[in-house]
């Protein structure tokens, strides 16, 4: 083969390679390139990332490049594409390494919208979620997988309060409580003390099983988490003036407690009867301290079905939300919730949370949560 005829036939192998792989990086930054399109799609100089400042440069980890505007900047790789950050976001991102830190490249944008007015973005290695009240902070691997099995910012830890930190082991704290990771043990959680939104069902126990809360008093003839039982005292006594009274039956069991009764219903009953009835010790919701019992005084259908139709049954069913309060199982839910009908069950999730499940439709936890449904262990 001539020397001319090798020539040729190494250019059209590097264009058959650069029709494979794509543009070259330096490509990217030509007019028509993947960051000048990403540019144009938000709108040009008259867009959130106005003019640029430099005219962008390549070499970049994965062969990747950037241009920096005004407002924020565009990176592309030939794996995650060409995509803007700005704001909060890009700045933990900075961080963080860039895109030769754990997050690497950002592969969409910033998305908003969300709980409490927050936004987020997609990297290669994870997210990064920023809100008004909760700053920026990035979510990923385990940790990351776990808040989103509790609804993300929708669940009960809410938006990460800090990054991820590792040592023996890497944990994680939110707005509502902190996750563990250890390479040597299961996933564990653990909420704060004054989180009402803890979710507890046949998937998700306790942790630690045996977990007490902290501050328990009484409630009538039993006991409560001291805000629950505020928020019950306040619903019986305007329910009394209302001319319905309304008792409680069961509030606080601990694990011991809750072992001893659902032994007696299996017992009684056989474990397939008793789980849809009674949960095991470490999963019971009276176990919180969030969850009572009530009943109405003097009046049959105590515990059973028909109490929906009783007055303090009539009530708490119209009323219990004002005060914080759900129905935990309702009517017709059992393949999500994975308990029987019972509407004398209240549980306290604080006044926002039972005012958006009202005013949403929506009558689980686990809808609330977006969490998968619990029909069994």
């Amino acid at each position: 083969m001539t020397t001319l005829l090798r020539r040729w036939a190494a250019i059209i192998a590097a264009v058959l390679l650069a029709g494979a792989l794509g543009a070259s990086p330096a490509s990217a930054l030509d007019d028509g390139g993947a960051i000048n399109a990403a540019y144009q799609r938000l709108g040009g100089s008259a867009g959130r990332l106005g003019n640029p400042i430099d005219a962008g440069r390549c070499g970049l980890k994965d062969d990747g490049c950037v241009r920096h505007y005004q407002g924020g900047s565009i990176h592309f790789s030939r794996a995650s594409g060409a995509h803007a950050t700005w704001g909060g976001i890009e700045a933990r991102w900075a961080g963080l390494g860039w895109e030769t830190g754990h997050l690497g490249y950002a592969v969409g944008g910033e998305r908003c919208g969300l709980r409490g007015g927050g936004c987020y973005q997609d990297f290669q290695g994870g997210k990064v979620y920023w809100s008004p009240a909760l700053g920026t902070n990035p979510v990923w691997g385990a940790i990351g997988a776990y808040w989103a099995s509790y609804g993300w910012e929708n669940g009960p830890f809410g938006y990460p309060t800090s990054a991820e930190v590792c040592a023996a082991r890497c944990t994680q704290s939110f707005w509502g409580g902190q996750i563990t990771w250890n390479p040597n043990a299961p996933m564990s959680y653990s909420l704060w003390d004054w989180n009402p939104l803890v979710a507890v069902n046949k998937r998700r126990p306790l942790s630690p099983l045996t977990y007490a809360p902290p501050s328990l008093v009484w409630v009538g003839t039993q006991q409560m988490r001291a805000d629950a039982a505020g928020a019950l005292r306040k619903m019986i006594s305007d329910a009394a003036a209302a001319g319905v009274p309304i008792t409680t039956v069961s509030g606080y069991r601990s694990y011991s407690d809750q072992a001893a009764l659902y032994g007696s219903y299996v017992a009684r009953y056989g474990q397939a009867y008793a789980d849809t009835i009674s949960a095991r010790p470490g999963f019971s919701e009276h176990q919180t301290g969030l969850a009572m019992d009530i009943g109405n005084p003097g009046a049959p259908c105590g515990l059973q079905a028909c109490f929906r139709d009783t007055p303090a049954g009539r009530f708490a069913a119209a009323n219990a939300w004002r005060y914080g309060f759900i129905v935990r199982y309702p009517d017709g839910f059992q393949g999500i919730t994975g308990y029987t009908f019972e509407p004398w069950h209240l549980r306290y999730v604080g006044t926002n949370a039972a005012a958006q499940m009202r005013s949403w439709g929506v009558p689980t936890l686990e809808q609330y949560f977006l969490m998968a449904a619990a029909p069994g262990y």
